[in-house]
């Protein structure tokens, strides 16, 4: 195992094929991983890091930061900043932090925390939780059966393939149904939209009535295969004005 460290100036650093601990303290750093379950600590600056296939822990520090990992389960705590993350096929768990992040994940199971700020999530294949936390934040689960759970602010929450289950939270957000069979927990109608543009039959208040259903406390609207269920709700509280189409 290799404890790599580097100094305030703006360090190249490589780890080894084996177990590292990198840290590369201030400046603007360039930091390597390879084979192994490493420790990347960027610490402060604007960092560039690069961990390799193992199951890796990665720190960006504070600063704007560039986080790329491979297909090991990896934990990335990007920290204060503006930063870009891009994790891979692994199942990974991921706290962005705050500033105003933009994540890209690969097709394991992967829990993303996005922490204060305007954030954008695309959370891949498989099975994923995005909580949005504070901020107008754009999630995207993607692939798989994922939960998506905007918090605070003014968020977007489009769940993509599969069955998926959206909570917007406070703030007027949007719920984008594209498939699959869904599920909104807390549609608020004077605040939140959802937006059914994905289907060309809809195209009017009058063909969203039409495949609408009264199920118990929830409302359900058909598309073929595709459902959307909004929970604890009752049809006749909704109208053109809680659509997009």
């Amino acid at each position: 195992m290799a404890n790599i460290y580097g100094n305030d100036d703006d360090n190249r650093l490589n780890g080894t094929q084996f177990i590292d601990k990198i840290w590369g303290r201030s400046g603007d750093d360039i930091i390597r991983s390879y084979g192994g379950n490493d420790t990347v600590d960027g610490g402060e600056g604007n960092d560039r890091i690069y961990a390799g296939p193992g199951n890796n822990l990665v720190f960006g520090g504070s600063g704007n930061d560039f986080i790329e990992t491979l297909g090991g389960h990896d934990r990335i705590r990007a920290g204060e900043g503006n930063d870009v993350v891009r994790a891979g096929h692994g199942n990974n768990d991921i706290i962005l932090g705050s500033g105003n992040d933009h994540s890209i994940s690969g097709a394991g199971r992967d829990r993303i925390d996005a922490g204060d700020g305007n954030d954008v999530v695309y959370a891949g294949g498989a099975n994923d939780v995005i909580l949005g936390g504070e901020g107008d934040d754009r999630m995207f689960g993607q692939a798989g059966h994922d939960r998506l759970v905007g918090g605070e602010g003014n968020d977007t929450l489009n769940g993509g393939a599969g069955a998926d289950t959206m909570t917007g939270g406070e703030g007027a957000d949007v719920f984008v149904f594209n498939g699959g069979v869904d599920r909104i927990t807390d549609f608020d109608q004077d605040d939140d939209v959802i937006n059914l543009s994905h289907y060309a039959r809809f195209d009017s208040w009058a063909d969203v009535r039409g495949a609408a259903r009264q199920s118990g406390s929830d409302v359900v609207i058909h598309a073929g295969n595709d459902r959307l269920v909004i929970e604890d709700t009752r049809l006749g509280q909704l109208d053109a004005d809680d659509f997009n189409w």
